[in-house]
């Protein structure tokens, strides 16, 4: 029986070969045209020619100029093309934002915004920087005539200027001419004078040197820290 149906297999398989043989020899030979083209040389050396389609130039082909005008070039358009997609009612906003918040920490600050990029006429200081005569200084009497014409930043200065005094008549510090007061800061050793001193340090810097409104309220507080540090010398 398989016998059979090995032989019925094999003339099946057999016969789907002799018709696929039967119908290639009946396809009719390809007659199409071929039509043969080349390339036309001049416009092929015209685009050889042409520098904005040279594409494969090596970077040391380039000198620094042309490197410069391609950046300049990208860098413009994509600032053209950041401009055009800009939404500018949003940029506005978040300018006015930022602005509105330098405002508010300038008035916090009490900085006036216009002598950061214009200092002006102003009035000179009776005072150099810590060059002085302390000894020589009637404190008391200097202190009073500031306070009287409500200069409040020169009266801090005149108690920083005093404090040294003072420190130099116990010889806490060697007074000199020419020292700065980190000088007389490093040199003091008194652990209870130090902390004090230091503290009438910071404001006599934050009043002399920053451009900062100085008013009575702060003199007032400068001045209770001087009289209660002034107890302990």
């Amino acid at each position: 029986m398989s016998s059979i149906k090995f032989l019925l297999f094999s003339f099946f398989f057999a016969s789907i070969a002799f018709a696929y043989g039967q119908e290639i020899k009946t396809l009719p030979p390809d007659s199409s045209q071929v039509d043969i083209r080349s390339f036309d040389q001049a416009k092929l050396e015209k685009l050889k020619a042409d520098p904005e389609l040279d594409y494969g130039r090596s970077p040391a082909a380039i000198n620094l100029w042309e490197r410069f005008k391609i950046w300049l070039n990208n860098l413009l358009s994509r600032f053209l093309t950041v401009v055009e997609n800009a939404n500018w009612f949003n940029v506005l906003l978040t300018l006015l934002a930022v602005l509105l918040i330098a405002y508010v920490i300038l008035r916090l600050l009490k900085v006036d915004a216009f002598t950061m990029f214009y200092s002006g006429k102003q009035t000179p200081v009776a005072y150099g920087v810590l060059d002085e005569d302390i000894h020589a200084m009637d404190f008391e009497k200097l202190i009073r005539e500031a306070l009287g014409k409500k200069e409040f930043r020169l009266a801090i200065r005149l108690l920083f200027l005093q404090s040294l005094k003072l420190l130099a008549d116990k010889n806490h510090i060697l007074w000199q001419p020419g020292k700065t007061n980190h000088d007389y800061l490093e040199e003091l050793n008194a652990r209870d004078l130090k902390t004090g001193f230091n503290e009438l340090n910071f404001y006599f810097e934050y009043a002399w040197y920053g451009n900062f409104t100085i008013n009575e309220s702060l003199y007032q507080k400068v001045d209770s820290i001087f009289k209660q540090w002034r107890t302990n010398v």
